[in-house]
């Protein structure tokens, strides 16, 4: 029962490769073209009958693209056009009796519905397809065609159709996969190049942005700031002593330090348009942007009491029994053509030495900003 609702449900059409859907697209048009001209022919040399067939036939095929193009809904349209080619095929075959080999024609259902649909839709088709064609065209051996329809050509449609549809089953199968090895090598491609950029713009160590990133960024969040009236305050964090800190404990345990710093400042500075980076060894930066100065340099200098209460041992500085941090802090407000961006890095250093000169372990904010 699964399979037989599964030829009513529309499947994602994303699901669907592009290559399908222009076939789709054209099998649509192409119906339409085709049945009108079988219905102009037919029309013409007096079968009304089959006139009329074509003609409904034509006008479904117009009504599922009129759809199609309201909806956007390639697939339903589809669906309802293969099943009128297997209505139109299976009164075809009835009233034209296997006449001149007539039923030859009976070969682009399955060729259509499986391209159309693909293969596991495809087949559902072709299957109730030739299951009522088989049955039909046995039931009138010797009468079709005046007595000429005989076993042996029934035996012939079945082997033929039945070779046919396997084949085309196995063509859109070799399709899919290809396509799906395809998809597969695309986006391991695409991961590897995001990785590849991750790796060119992040701190191997501590997993910040380093310093090619922030050089990347400073001018668009300064425009950014521009454009929405903020400042745009900039810090540089250095660890204190922090020589004298690899000389005493090893280097593995200096990184191992640095690991716990940057999750501090990621901890702590983590809003949207907020940025920490590494810029090298123990210096650490961050840019902020904000419509409160003052609060946003409070927030930052708390950084300073955050990381001394870590109390990361440090036996070799001399200002205190733990690690501990020097801040300098700058500010730009009202971005113009007259301020560069740059100045924020110098002013930051600025205060930055002044901090260590006047003790560590302390945020200065740079006045001229």
């Amino acid at each position: 029962m699964k399979n037989i609702l599964d030829f009513f449900i529309l499947e994602k059409e994303s699901d669907f490769c592009n290559r399908r859907s222009i076939v789709i697209k054209f099998a649509l048009i192409a119906t339409i073209v085709l049945f009108s001209l079988f219905a102009c022919i037919n029309l013409l040399i007096q079968q009304y009958w089959a006139a009329i067939i074509d003609s409904i036939s034509a006008v479904v095929s117009i009504l599922s693209y009129i759809y199609m193009q309201k909806t956007g809904n390639i697939l339903l349209s589809i669906r309802i056009v293969t099943f009128n080619i297997v209505v139109f095929f299976l009164v075809f075959a009835y009233i034209s009796q296997a006449t001149h080999f007539s039923l030859i024609w009976t070969i682009f259902v399955p060729i259509f519905a499986i391209i159309s649909n693909g293969k596991k839709v495809g087949l559902y088709f072709s299957l109730l397809f030739y299951t009522l064609l088989f049955a039909l065209s046995y039931h009138y051996i010797n009468v079709w065609n005046a007595g000429e329809w005989h076993f042996v050509d029934w035996v012939r449609l079945v082997l033929a159709s039945t070779i046919l549809t396997l084949c085309m089953y196995i063509y859109e199968a070799l399709l899919d996969a290809a396509q799906q090895d395809l998809q597969l090598a695309r986006a391991k491609e695409r991961q590897r190049s995001e990785e590849l950029h991750q790796q060119s713009v992040t701190d191997q160590l501590t997993g910040l942005y380093n310093r090619r990133y922030y050089d990347n960024m400073i001018d668009k969040l300064s425009f950014l700031a521009k454009r929405q009236e903020l400042c745009i305050t900039f810090f540089i964090l250095d660890i204190d002593y922090f020589k004298y800190y690899n000389d005493y404990y090893g280097h593995i345990k200096g990184d191992e330090t640095l690991i716990q710093v940057a999750n501090v400042l990621q901890e702590h500075i983590q809003r949207g348009d907020d940025f920490v980076f590494r810029l090298g060894g123990e210096e650490f930066a961050g840019i902020i942007l904000s419509n409160e100065k003052e609060k946003t340099h409070q927030w930052i200098s708390q950084l300073t009491t955050i990381i001394e209460n870590l109390k990361i041992e440090h036996k070799a500085s001399k200002i205190s029994d733990f690690l501990t941090v020097s801040i300098g802090i700058a500010t730009l407000e009202h971005l113009d053509g007259e301020k560069n961006i740059d100045l924020l890095y110098k002013y930051a250093d600025k205060a930055l030495y002044a901090a260590k000169y006047g003790g560590r372990n302390q945020s200065r904010i740079a006045q001229e900003s």
